[in-house]
């Protein structure tokens, strides 16, 4: 059945010789895989863009339920990126996010609000926004209240915040998996920002990469298989 949806390229990989296997987080369907062939080949540079991570687009797509593989029938761009293709800093970015999402974002059914969460702040990082070197930070605080894993908020008068049980703690944590001082400072103001207020979040380089090392280890606490981050380093020598 041929279906209208948006999506949200994240990644993909070759198949056969000119072909790719793109993964995209759909507003209907959640994610899903699509097989795209020729798209590698010199006459169809035009879909080069669903090579792109952080696209955004109007799909039409033959969705069969439960199948692993669908096939696009046809695609537009709803919102061009003009800037997180052709700025590095951007770029890297784009990378270390649809990285972490393609291995976080695993249902295959429909969920508005994340998808909305994602897509808003697509348009507002690429536009071009006040403190945008802290979006990354931003976007892993606020995915994991999405993702069902959001840390506590409101009780914050304490000396300890608590990775692996996700709330604020009066005494140290005997598992280790902590963090305090600055950095929980820093966390804490996180937990208040909006998109728009970035540039309110002042970071330090080692306080930066402290803070962006506590949310990933938040994630490998709350999600099995993260596993490695490939494009971590990058990030760090560009960002932290």
């Amino acid at each position: 059945m041929i279906q209208n949806t948006k999506g949200i390229v994240l990644n993909h990989i070759k198949y056969k010789e000119s072909s790719i296997i793109v993964n995209i987080y759909t507003q209907l369907f959640g994610r899903q895989s699509y097989v795209v062939n020729r798209v590698r080949s010199s006459k169809n540079k035009g879909n080069s863009v669903l090579l792109q991570p952080l696209t955004l687009l109007d799909l039409q797509v033959y969705h069969r339920p439960k199948a692993e593989l669908h096939r696009i029938k046809d695609f537009k761009l709803l919102h061009p990126l003009t800037s997180i293709p052709f700025e590095q800093n951007k770029r890297a970015v784009a990378f270390f996010l649809t990285e972490i999402m393609s291995k976080v974002l695993r249902e295959e059914e429909k969920n508005t609000d994340l998808f909305d969460f994602i897509y808003h702040s697509i348009e507002v990082f690429d536009a071009g926004v006040e403190g945008d070197h802290n979006f990354h930070l931003f976007f892993l605080f606020q995915l994991s209240r999405f993702l069902g894993f959001g840390p506590e908020t409101g009780v914050e008068d304490k000396g300890y915040f608590d990775l692996l049980n996700g709330r604020y703690s009066t005494f140290e944590p005997s598992h280790g998996y902590f963090i305090r001082g600055e950095v929980m400072a820093k966390w804490q103001q996180l937990a208040h920002l909006d998109i728009e207020g970035l540039n309110q979040l002042q970071l330090s380089t080692t306080t930066r990469s402290d803070l962006l090392q506590a949310l990933i280890r938040y994630y490998e606490l709350h999600l099995d298989g993260l596993g490695q981050i490939k494009s971590l380093e990058v990030l760090q020598m560009l960002y932290h």
